[in-house]
């Protein structure tokens, strides 16, 4: 049975006012939190076994019936330390992992639970709509992203030309247990500083020194990462269709 895990960690600085008094996960679109829109999408995928990683103003969180994992030092770590404060879990249990600012559909996680391998992450192909609207210049966040047959060869650090790319890490993945062991072993054998580390930079690392394990599973619908008020503002503009 796969299990769900959500990092909802963070504060959100650069969400500004809208996280002064509440995580990113908790702003709306369409009056409906981010993270209640990522929880119906595991729900609808018949994945109830849900666990949320919890820093900033986890008092919040109470009322949420999954289970919370509460990260102690959320103000001074990065994503994938909250990551592996699920260890517990991942050790035991197939699990799909999703951020918790971004704005997905359904088929999402359904395409991950059909994919077999012991990690396997979704490229968001339809980036180039995303970025035009989030960006003046796309390039200017846009990330590496490479696969040859349904292997990821390259991930992260800055692109020149956006014709070299094949997609962008949507902020979901899935790993089994056999995939998390690799990854707890490569962490402690190159000392891996979890504490300060993104996931890309993270898989960029692991890549150097594990090829043919991170697979890669083709996403073509609605995405969108909710970062700055600039996202903020365009999403909802998106949303009410106006032309941007």
């Amino acid at each position: 049975m796969i299990k769900g895990i959500i990092l909802a960690a963070g504060r959100g600085s650069r969400l500004g006012h809208l996280t002064k008094n509440k995580p990113k996960s908790f702003n709306k679109t369409n009056n409906k939190r981010y993270i209640d829109i990522v929880i119906d999408n595991f729900k609808e995928n018949n994945i109830n076994e849900i666990n949320i990683v919890v820093g900033y103003k986890k008092n919040l969180f109470k009322k949420f019936p999954q289970k919370k994992i509460f990260n102690d030092k959320w103000k001074s770590t990065n994503i994938l330390y909250s990551l592996t404060r699920a260890s517990k879990i991942l050790r035991y249990n197939t699990c799909i992992v999703s951020y918790s600012d971004i704005i997905y559909d359904k088929e999402a996680l359904k395409l991950l639970t059909k994919e077999k391998g012991e990690i396997v992450i979704l490229n968001n192909k339809n980036w180039k709509k995303t970025w035009k609207l989030r960006f003046k210049n796309p390039l200017k966040d846009l990330e590496n992203f490479d696969y040859k047959g349904k292997y990821l060869t390259k991930i992260g650090g800055r692109v020149k030309n956006m014709s070299t790319v094949k997609g962008q890490f949507a902020g979901l993945f899935k790993i089994s247990p056999r995939g998390w062991k690799i990854i707890s072993k490569f962490n402690k054998t190159y000392k891996i500083d979890i504490k300060n580390l993104d996931i890309t930079s993270f898989f960029s690392k692991f890549l150097e020194k594990n090829k043919k394990i991170i697979k890669v599973a083709n996403y073509n619908q609605n995405w969108f990462e909710i970062d700055t008020l600039n996202d903020f503002r365009k999403y909802n503009i998106y949303k009410k269709g106006i032309n941007l």
